[in-house]
């Protein structure tokens, strides 16, 4: 059996017409509804309005009563056992209040005896009657005194409407018992005011409500009568229609009930079978709905005369302790009945439109199918992968064949911005600008207000600390620095081994990213802001970071697949690219990490050096810095690119490197004697033999016969002479000392002392020890020595080693006849300091270890220049430097910056045994000699000073005491 198939314009025209009638039906019931819901929320508010203005006007009425009450159930006043103790004027104050009050008809009480004491007011022809007044009172005071049953006094007394005593009676009553009344009663247990249930009031055959109360402070029990009318013309004032019931319940049972002009005053259960409101009272089913609903503040609804009424209760608190409730009803087709006939009117003009739409419907689906074929040939193209640009198309007025189109365009501007920004991040090597690069293009790509990137902290694996913040607008101020840190956990974790697009989140944003975007200015204070956020991880399933993208609207549907797909995409690449940059700075960090290894090995290897290889980087980097950021002509072709600054940072860690290969005592060496240790001692003990020898020989005279007081005092002589050549040669050894001729001439002559040696000096010694001696022939002991001397052993040859040849070969540096030269008298006359020739040399000789150890480093292009950067910091610009002697051209920039750096870290450094600080002036002035003397170049010497580098280093590394006023203007 073949389904029938139908065009596209028959489907579109069926959908079209369901669609609209399903509309016209949701559009009627919803209207129906509001309506509805409109008329029930009107009548709410009129029945709540109603209630206000009753509540107004009864609080109102009411005040009065309840401040009456409080005075008199509190006053000392009326606080008495018979009602013979209240005077007449207090008694004409009840009548005064009750001329004033028109709820209140009546104030009286009732005595713990059984006295009564009442005010009335005699406002109707049936209550004189009743009291037997004269025609003009107004009032009258009754007092009942209460002796024995039957045989009580009761006094009337008369009052005008002035107050004035128009007449006194006094007659024997047998019918009124206070202790029976039920007001009394009720009163006696009521220390707040409350009301009696509703009675007929004998003296006038009505309904009547009594409120009573019993003194705070006796047993007097207080009373007044209510105006009936006056609560019931509260009932009618209104806004309510005419057929509204209105039912005020009281806490006792009574109630109120006033409907088209007619009124009830009852109690619930004792409501009349006589009229339509007591039938509505006295049914067992109206009961159960007042019961049910009393207590609610809302609408509902009942059958009464055979149509729905809608109805609401409130609460209305007048009294202290007793609410009265007010139920108010309208018939509901009085308040639906316009919502009705609206309702009929929309359903014939919806009705009436549909019919007309279903001929439009044809007719605009006919219209919708038209230029489907030539979506068709569009689709073909995409499908065959021909992305690229064709003739421009007239785009459709439907907006999914639309949407086609635009989406076939972002195909070809997606993959054409794809496969360029490959091209671009292939060739970057810099993370940061790999990372930033990324950012700018996808930002533009996925259409994003803000790109950032988060990476995965170094010190704890789970943190994810800020990187890249980018924005398409540079004018924005972006702050990284304001981003929040986030947690690798979640929701990360579960995306180590496989990625899929659906695990690409995107939600609303970190409330702390949303901050960072908003004081950057990316986004609105007040606006949503989400992010579209995706894992980089490596090829090992390992969280490198984190790609993410800020968006001012929630994207949903195709635009969220599509951002997503080529977010996906985009973040694999830079996964891969990434780690590839992080392996390379690795090996970077690696290799600075050795670098520092080196130089801080070389610190540490002689604690006189300080930290020498660790500042000097930083006071050239300072000076560097300086000269690429002057002004100046000589520095105008002098800057730093990323490269430079490696190279030269590289250069200024281990431009002493060939220190390691520099003896530890030569470095040391503190004192002229010294090697491995300080041979002074040795000196020492010799001057101890000579003071031996000559008490010796001044005993052995003694004996002989000399005289002693005579050879005595040679002796003494002898031994002040010798302690004295003997502080000689120590102050000698001290390298702050200036050893002239003169001085090396008292050394000659001192050394010309000997001394009787009694055991043989080549016992105990090494091979290497002996082979040094080189002795021909034996000694003969005892033997006579000087004090002072240079032996052949003290001269220490040179290495037999190609690579110091060769390097000796290369450079201008004179290299001495011997390696060292350990003679007594040869170091004691050094002119200054404490290094000998031999020593300089062997120091000085560690710039050419250093060319030599760097220039076998395998080193990039980039970084070729270290052994020429590093090696030339003893350069000098006059030619006399070491170890080319280069001239001023020949020397580079960097090089010069680094011999500006050493010298003046050498001069400044606290930390050398060999010497004491320098103070800031001091080393300036002598830069300033070295400079004049061309051994240092004097431009960077000026603007070390003139940027202030100078006192910056000095506040960081030199004692308080080292820095004082230096006035720069004489060196500038």
């Amino acid at each position: 059996m073949h389904k029938i198939k139908l065009s596209l314009t028959n489907y579109t025209a069926i959908a079209f017409s369901t669609f609209l009638f399903i509309t016209i039906s949701v559009l009627i019931s919803v209207s129906y509804n509001r309506m509805s819901q409109m008329a029930h929320d009107a009548t709410s508010q009129q029945f709540q309005r109603y209630v206000d203005d009753i509540y107004t006007s009864v609080s109102y009425k009411y005040r009065p009563i309840t401040q009456l009450f409080g005075y008199l159930s509190t006053s000392s006043d009326w606080d008495n056992d018979k009602a013979s103790d209240i005077s007449l004027i207090k008694a004409i104050d009840l009548a005064r209040y009750l001329a004033n009050d028109t709820l209140t008809n009546s104030i009286y009480m009732g005595f713990p005896n059984g006295d009564l004491l009442g005010a009335h007011k005699l406002g109707s022809k049936t209550k004189k009657y009743y009291y037997d007044a004269p025609e003009n009172a107004n009032f009258v005071i009754e007092t009942l005194e209460y002796k024995q049953a039957y045989s009580n006094q009761l006094t009337r007394v008369y009052l005008s409407k002035n107050f004035d005593v128009i007449d006194t009676t006094v007659t024997i009553n047998d019918s009124l018992n206070v202790f029976e009344r039920t007001w009394y009663k009720i009163g006696m247990q009521s220390p707040n005011l409350v009301p009696t249930p509703i009675y007929k009031d004998l003296r006038t055959n009505e309904d009547a409500l009594t409120l009573v109360q019993k003194h705070q402070f006796s047993d007097v029990v207080i009373a007044t009568d209510l105006n009936i009318s006056t609560i019931v013309n509260s009932l009618k004032t209104s806004d309510l229609s005419n057929d509204a019931i209105r039912v005020l319940f009281g806490d006792k049972g009574q109630f109120v009930v006033y409907h088209k002009n007619d009124s009830l005053f009852s109690n619930f259960s004792d409501a009349s079978n006589n009229n339509d409101m007591g039938n509505l009272l006295q049914k067992a089913e109206f009961k159960k709905i007042i019961s049910a609903n009393l207590n609610k503040n809302k609408l509902f609804t009942f059958n009464f005369k055979g149509e729905e009424w809608l109805s609401q209760t409130h609460n209305i608190s007048v009294l202290q302790n007793n609410n009265a409730r007010l139920l108010i009803a309208v018939p509901k087709n009085s308040i639906l009945g316009p919502s009705k006939k609206m309702l009929h009117d929309t359903m014939l003009m919806l009705v009436s439109i549909g019919v007309l739409f279903i001929p439009l419907s044809w007719l605009f689906a006919r219209v919708l199918t038209r230029p489907l074929r030539n979506i068709s040939e569009q689709i073909k193209q995409v499908t065959a992968l021909d992305v690229s640009e064709t003739a421009t198309i007239t785009v459709s007025r439907v907006k999914e064949i639309s949407d086609l189109q635009l989406s076939t365009t972002k195909m070809r501007k997606t993959l054409d911005d794809f496969l360029r920004l490959l091209t671009m991040l292939s060739n970057e090597q810099d993370i940061h600008s790999l990372l930033e690069k990324t950012c700018s293009k996808a930002s533009l790509m996925l259409e994003a207000d803000s790109a950032f990137v988060y990476l995965k902290s170094e010190k704890d694996d789970s943190i994810l600390e800020p990187f890249i913040l980018h924005t398409q607008d540079d004018n924005i101020n972006a702050d990284v620095t304001q981003c929040p840190h986030l947690s690798t956990q979640w929701p990360y974790e579960k995306l180590r081994n496989n990625v899929n697009v659906k695990d690409i989140q995107f939600n609303l944003i970190h409330p702390m990213l949303k901050t960072a975007l908003v004081k950057a200015g990316i986004h609105p204070e007040n606006s949503n802001v989400y992010t579209l956020t995706i894992p980089l991880i490596d090829r090992s399933g390992n969280i490198l970071g984190l790609l993410g993208f800020s968006y001012s609207e929630c994207l949903g549907g195709d635009e969220l697949t599509h951002v997503m797909g080529v977010a996906k995409t985009l973040s694999d690449f830079v996964s891969l690219s990434f780690e590839s940059q992080n392996l390379i700075a690795k090996q970077k960090e690696l290799l600075n990490s050795f670098i520092k290894l080196i130089a801080g090995a070389i610190d540490t290897k002689s604690p006189y050096t300080g930290a020498h290889c660790q500042r000097v980087p930083e006071l050239a980097s300072m000076l560097a810095d300086a000269a690429s950021r002057s002004k100046q002509s000589q520095f105008s072709h002098f800057s730093l690119d990323a490269k430079g600054w490696e190279q030269l940072n590289i250069a200024a860690w281990l431009h002493d490197c060939g220190k390691v290969t520099t003896p530890e005592y030569v470095i040391d060496k503190a004192t002229k004697l010294e090697t491995i240790y300080n041979r002074i001692n040795e000196v020492r003990m010799r001057f101890e033999v000579l003071i031996r020898d000559a008490q010796i020989q001044a005993l052995t005279a003694i004996a002989q016969g000399e005289c002693a007081k005579k050879t005595n005092q040679i002796l003494v002589d002898n031994i002040h002479q010798i302690e004295d050549d003997f502080a000689l040669i120590a102050n000698c050894n001290l390298g702050e000392n200036f050893i002239d001729d003169d001085m090396k001439a008292r050394i000659e002559a001192i050394s010309q002392q000997t001394w009787l040696r009694f055991l043989d000096d080549e016992l105990g010694l090494s091979p290497a020890e002996l082979a040094q001696k080189d002795r021909t022939s034996p000694i003969t002991l005892p033997i006579m020595e000087p004090v002072l001397s240079d032996r052949a052993e003290h001269m220490v040859s040179h290495i037999d080693n190609s690579l110091e040849l060769e390097a000796h070969l290369r450079f201008n540096m004179k290299r001495p006849l011997h390696r060292n030269n350990l003679g007594e008298l040869h170091n004691l006359m050094i002119q200054r300091g404490t290094i000998n020739t031999e020593e300089r040399y062997i120091i000085n000789h560690h710039v050419i270890q250093t060319i030599t150890m760097l220039e076998q480093l395998p080193l990039p292009p980039h970084l070729s220049r270290v052994p020429e950067i590093a090696g030339g910091h003893h350069e000098q610009l006059s030619g006399r430097g070491y170890p080319r002697g280069l001239q001023e051209e020949d020397i580079s920039l960097e090089a010069r910056i680094l011999a500006i750096a050493d010298v003046f870290e050498a001069l400044t450094a606290s930390d050398r045994p060999y010497k004491t600080a320098k103070s800031l002036s001091q080393s300036i002035k002598i830069l300033s000699f070295m400079s004049k003397d061309r051994h240092i170049d004097s431009d960077l010497f000026k603007l070390f000073l003139s940027s202030g580098i100078y006192l910056k280093y000095a506040h960081k590394y030199l004692k308080p005491e080292q820095i004082d006023n230096v006035n720069i203007s004489e060196y500038l």
